[in-house]
């Protein structure tokens, strides 16, 4: 077991228990729990199987299991994206392992990246959002809570069956991660409704990630992995919080409003912020235009963390609880990031 792989499960664990520390009702915790164990034992059997087959397999019968439960979209247009994800992944494996031309080996490494985007839902494989659906339904439970750990098991192991092709494999998950930090902030910032902008908000999050899995240097590997844990750890417990105040329309503009705003928006001391300055030096090193391209997309973060900040409301009981912890973890991430890698192999 890869030892980021294993950390990034028991991020997702203590994420499981926050989100349903944060829910509003009984009812949605016990759905949350419920369900999100049946995902983690998912999970943990992508990072223990030994072969990105196996993987694929499994992300089918996760993706099956929740296209099964009742819910407003259809069965077929929830199982349409983890579908067309195993579809792309084992054929870019075919691809891989075939003796031919080495334009074989390129398709089969851009196959690979796009089934990993179709499988957490980014541009420009965007699955199908209803703003009324559960968080157990929502495409977002592939973005925040199965995409992580998938993430990092795929490239893990498609880095070891690549020959001669990481280059261009980290050109493309640059390349569709700057598409998805500028859409997904610009998004967040605009969009007219507030479950969408939340939506957009963890699309934001993964472009960085896509970017740092890019980057081959450790630098960038590390930033991949701080952002990935943010977003489970930060921004996932967070949406669940907000989704009644979201649905009400209700916002305010008190401190905790303020401070999780800046922790959305990747400010210190936070998570995102010691992944941000990961990334940038990672950039900085192969190619500077680069980290200037990324400094500027940074900062449309800002007004969309503002206005998600604001759409929290004002939490309260085990909601506050929830979101205080998240807010302490965070900090402890950003400030003291370098144990938490080093247990992640980094």
């Amino acid at each position: 077991m890869q030892p980021e792989a294993a950390s990034t499960v028991v991020i997702t664990a203590l994420a499981l228990g926050l989100a349903a520390m944060a829910a509003p009702t009984r009812q949605t915790k016990t759905a949350i729990l419920v369900r999100g164990s049946v995902g983690l034992a998912g999970l943990i059997a992508i990072v223990i199987v030994p072969t990105l087959d196996l993987v694929a397999l499994i992300v089918l019968a996760l993706g099956a299991a929740q296209a099964g439960l009742p819910g407003g979209r259809t069965f077929a247009s929830r199982l349409r994206a983890p579908v067309f994800a195993v579809g792309s992944i084992a054929l870019g494996l075919i691809f891989l392992r075939v003796q031919g031309p080495e334009t074989l080996s390129r398709f089969g490494a851009v196959l690979i990246v796009t089934g990993l985007t179709a499988a957490v839902g980014l541009v420009p494989f965007l699955h199908t959002f209803d703003p009324e659906e559960p968080i157990t339904l929502s495409p977002v439970a592939w973005m925040a809570f199965i995409g992580p750990v998938l993430a990092v098991v795929v490239m893990s192991r498609a880095k070891g069956i690549l020959v001669g092709e990481g280059a261009a494999m980290g050109a493309i998950l640059i390349g569709l991660g700057l598409v998805n930090v500028v859409w997904g902030s610009l998004a967040a910032w605009r969009s007219e409704d507030g479950m969408a902008a939340w939506r957009y908000s963890f699309m934001g999050d993964w472009g960085l990630a896509l970017c740092g899995l890019g980057l081959v240097v450790a630098d960038g590997q590390a930033a991949a992995l701080l952002v990935l844990f943010s977003i489970v750890l930060g921004r996932l417990p967070l949406y669940v919080a907000s989704r009644p105040a979201v649905r009400e329309k209700s916002t305010t503009d008190r401190p905790i409003n303020l401070i999780v705003a800046a922790l959305l928006a990747g400010s210190a001391p936070f998570a995102g912020f010691a992944a941000r300055l990961f990334l940038l030096r990672g950039a900085t090193q192969l190619f500077w235009p680069l980290a200037l391209v990324l400094a500027i997309a940074m900062v449309l973060w800002l007004p969309g963390s503002l206005r998600l900040g604001r759409s929290l409301g004002l939490p309260r009981g085990w909601q506050a609880v929830a979101v205080g912890i998240v807010v302490v973890l965070n900090t402890v991430i950003g400030l003291y990031p370098r144990p938490l890698l080093f247990l992640a192999g980094l």
